[in-house]
């Protein structure tokens, strides 16, 4: 039997890198491929493949159960963004991490590389946990941290919308589907204020057991970025303040484990979001092309 790719060798914390073994399409990746995959790395690069928007769509459908959206990106294809935050550096983050549903897998499709720069970045979680000062790790093991932040009408609309079954189109969509994603999610609370917007609190693990591996990582949104959302107050579960020092060491020691991704035209990446966090350096060339999907496994 011929094996449809080669797994190039890599060091604790690196992304697996799955080589094309012949002029082989994303058809050829089973949906058991790509999560034994996740499973046993947590960050994965197919490069090599033949590969378009279209195929990549399929294959997020293939070993996927459920896809959802970020409602603040341009819509692409059925399940593709582009991936368009502006230029500054992001900083590392689970995607969709301060809301109520946390993805299973985050997705990226590299269309055109930029020539210089302009790297995506990922941390593996469960690298940093052994790394955190002994205390903090007691510290976040025994409590949460909690997310705050105002929505406006139109991106929670548009969020429940993705998240909530049956609902076919924005005009449908009230305060009352999106209490529904509360009522599935003991640490979300929402408020219906003026004008439609919602007050929103979220309160969750910074260190969680990965969906695919079972083990155990430092990862969260602590760090993340805000582009198109009003930036979270974040806290302790409790609502003490988490001391700079605190920060501090976290900005340290997720730096030393943090790695970029060098993309080529048509690579394709995709993450365990409940391990592995993820970011940006500095886009420099604004000609990249980069896609994102998000989803479910049941």
């Amino acid at each position: 039997m011929v094996m449809k790719y080669t797994l190039k060798t890599r060091e604790k914390g690196e992304i697996q890198i799955v080589e094309a073994n012949a002029a082989l399409g994303l058809d050829a990746l089973t949906r058991e491929d790509v999560l034994e995959l996740v499973k046993a790395h947590g960050a994965v690069l197919f490069r090599g493949f033949d590969t378009t928007l279209d195929a990549f769509s399929a294959l997020v459908s293939r070993a996927s159960d459920k896809v959802t959206l970020d409602p603040a990106r341009k819509h692409f294809s059925d399940n593709a963004q582009l991936v368009d935050a502006g230029t500054d550096p992001v900083g590392l983050h689970l995607e969709n991490g301060n809301a109520p549903n946390l993805p299973d897998l985050a997705w990226f499709y590299c269309k055109k590389a930029a020539k210089r720069g302009s790297q995506t970045t990922y941390c593996d979680g469960y690298s940093v946990l052994d790394d955190l000062d002994p205390a903090y790790n007691q510290d976040f093991t025994k409590r949460q941290i909690k997310y705050a932040r105002h929505l406006p009408e139109a991106l929670w609309k548009k969020y429940t919308l993705n998240e909530v079954d049956g609902l076919e189109r924005i005009e449908q969509v009230t305060f009352e589907h999106l209490q529904q994603l509360a009522a599935h999610n003991p640490g979300q609370t929402f408020t219906l204020l003026e004008e439609g917007v919602v007050y929103s609190e979220l309160v969750v693990p910074a260190i969680r057991q990965s969906k695919f591996s079972q083990v155990k990582g430092f990862a969260n949104s602590l760090l993340g970025p805000s582009y198109n959302y009003e930036p979270p107050k974040i806290t302790f579960g409790d609502d003490q303040k988490i001391d700079e020092a605190v920060w501090q060491h976290i900005n340290e020691v997720t730096e030393a484990h943090t790695k970029n991704i060098d993309w080529q035209d048509h690579d394709v990446v995709v993450l365990d979001n409940t391990r592995v966090m993820h970011g940006r350096r500095e886009i420099i060339d604004t000609d990249r092309e980069l896609f994102n999907a998000l989803s479910y496994v049941a």
